[in-house]
C-alpha cells in the first residue's frame, strides 16, 4: 500500500512541476526574451497551455486527483502569470484562463468507459450473496 501511495505522490509532484513550467517560466522567458505577441499568443498559450490544460484534465481523471486540482492551472495562471507578474497581457490572460478551465473540464468530464471503476459492481440493494 505504501508503494502505491509513493507512486501517486510522485505523479501528483510530476504533474505540479509541468504546471509550474508551463504556466509560470515559459510565459517568464518569452517575455524575457521578447518573444513577438502573436508567437506567445498561438504557440505557448494555445498550443502548450491548452495541450497541458487537456492532458492535466485527463491525468486528474485517470490517476484519481483531487477535483479542485481541475482548478489550480487556471488559478495559477491568472493570479500569478497574469495578475501578480503581467507575464501576459491583461486584456486576454483571463479569457486564457477560462479556456484552460473549459480544456480541463473537458477532458476531466469526457468519456469514462475505460475508467477502472466502471465494471465494479453496485451496492444500491447490498450484496446479498457475499
Amino acid at each position: 500500500m505504501q508503494a502505491v501511495k509513493n507512486l501517486f505522490k510522485k505523479s501528483l509532484s510530476k504533474w505540479l512541476s509541468a504546471l509550474v513550467v508551463v504556466t509560470l517560466v515559459l510565459p517568464y522567458l518569452a517575455s524575457l526574451f521578447n518573444v513577438s505577441t502573436l508567437s506567445k499568443v498561438v504557440v505557448l498559450y494555445f498550443l502548450l497551455n491548452g495541450g497541458f490544460a487537456l492532458a492535466f484534465g485527463y491525468a486528474i481523471r485517470k490517476q484519481g486527483f483531487r477535483f479542485y486540482y481541475v482548478f489550480l492551472q487556471p488559478l495559477v495562471f491568472a493570479l500569478l502569470a497574469n495578475w501578480l507578474f503581467s507575464f501576459v497581457n491583461e486584456t486576454y490572460g483571463y479569457y486564457l484562463a477560462f479556456l484552460y478551465l473549459v480544456l480541463t473540464f473537458f477532458t476531466f468530464l469526457a468519456n469514462t468507459t475505460n475508467d477502472p471503476d466502471e465494471n465494479e459492481l453496485p451496492v444500491d440493494g447490498g450484496y446479498q450473496d457475499v
